[in-house]
């Protein structure tokens, strides 16, 4: 957070404010990795500049908006898990926690395969073949 003050005089005084409680130090920026869902951000500015009518100045204050951190996942299904070779199976990719716009990778046996979309299908599945698909 930064303090922009107007008419501070040379050696102005700041004081942060988390949730209305003193924090940070007598600096025109305050730094906090820890912040949650709500907590409230101001400063106190006192000025030494000449001629003032008061020589505090609040901020204005902050609310937080703070998401827990999620984990993309993505589960695959097949149309069919039992095919005659040369036989279509299509699969889906299913995501969680994929955003607005996620980007799909599938792979047979660790190979590249299809293209940037949540279903592959292939005539080409072989006995044994391990299908995965990577979410981005």
């Amino acid at each position: 957070f930064n303090a922009l003050g107007v008419n501070t005089g040379y050696t102005p005084t700041y004081q942060w404010r988390l949730n209305g409680v003193n924090v940070g130090s007598n600096e025109d920026f305050y730094t906090n990795t820890s912040l949650s869902d709500g907590d409230e951000v101001s400063c106190v500015m006192t000025s030494t500049a000449f001629c003032l009518t008061t020589d505090t100045a609040l901020s204005n204050t902050i609310t937080m908006s703070v998401s827990d951190p999620v984990t993309p996942l993505v589960s695959i299904d097949a149309d069919e898990y039992g095919i005659c070779e040369g036989e279509l199976v299509t699969f889906t990719a299913t995501p969680t926690n994929g955003g607005t716009s996620p980007t799909y990778q599938w792979y047979v046996n660790g190979s590249l395969a299809g293209s940037d979309s949540s279903v592959f299908a292939s005539t080409a599945i072989a006995n044994n073949d391990k299908i995965s698909c990577v979410l981005i």
